[in-house]
């Protein structure tokens, strides 16, 4: 039977982490599920999802305990949470908007109160010389409930994106 360890790491960015990081997960006898690395202005951070047997798993803890200096990450671990077969449609939201604080709280805050979930969410900031400042990007996947009325929850975002100024698009994902 297989088992989940999610390991995070973060640290200053450089060429050949995401290669390091993977050569200890094979060489641990684990296989990468799911993933997501990023540079972010210089740091890098990782979110993986990695499975295996009890011990390759305990094995890559290992590795990567006793390989963190030399690759510059900070690691944590955790067991994988059970999934909870949560249900819903997929769509994507995207948002773009000059920058101004407060979007993707006043954005979330609302697909909270419509028992929404966020399952994957990517915001970046833009220069935009021909607007004179910079530009504001937020997509996200999520998913919504069966019973929600899409139509109504696309007026619903338009008339927030009226208050933020800014554009909604919504479309299936």
């Amino acid at each position: 039977m297989s088992h989940e360890l999610v390991v995070t790491a973060v640290g200053p960015d450089r060429p050949g982490i995401a290669s390091d990081f993977t050569g200890h997960v094979h060489a641990a006898g684990a296989n990468l599920a799911d993933s997501r690395m990023v540079n972010l202005r210089g740091h890098f951070a990782l979110l993986a999802l990695v499975e295996g047997d009890p011990g390759s798993l305990e094995a890559l803890k290992g590795r990567l305990r006793a390989a963190a200096p030399s690759l510059g990450l900070t690691f944590e671990f955790s067991a994988a949470p059970r999934a909870d077969g949560r249900k819903g449609v997929p769509f994507r939201l995207k948002t773009y908007s000059m920058d101004q604080p407060g979007i993707v709280h006043k954005i979330t805050t609302f697909l909270r109160e419509q028992h929404i979930n966020v399952e994957e969410l990517e915001t970046r900031l833009e220069s935009a010389p021909f607007m004179g400042t910079p530009v504001f990007t937020m997509e996200l996947v999520m998913l919504v409930p069966a019973t929600t009325n899409v139509k109504a929850l696309r007026h619903a975002l338009e008339e927030l994106g009226d208050t933020l100024n800014c554009d909604i698009d919504l479309d299936p994902a």
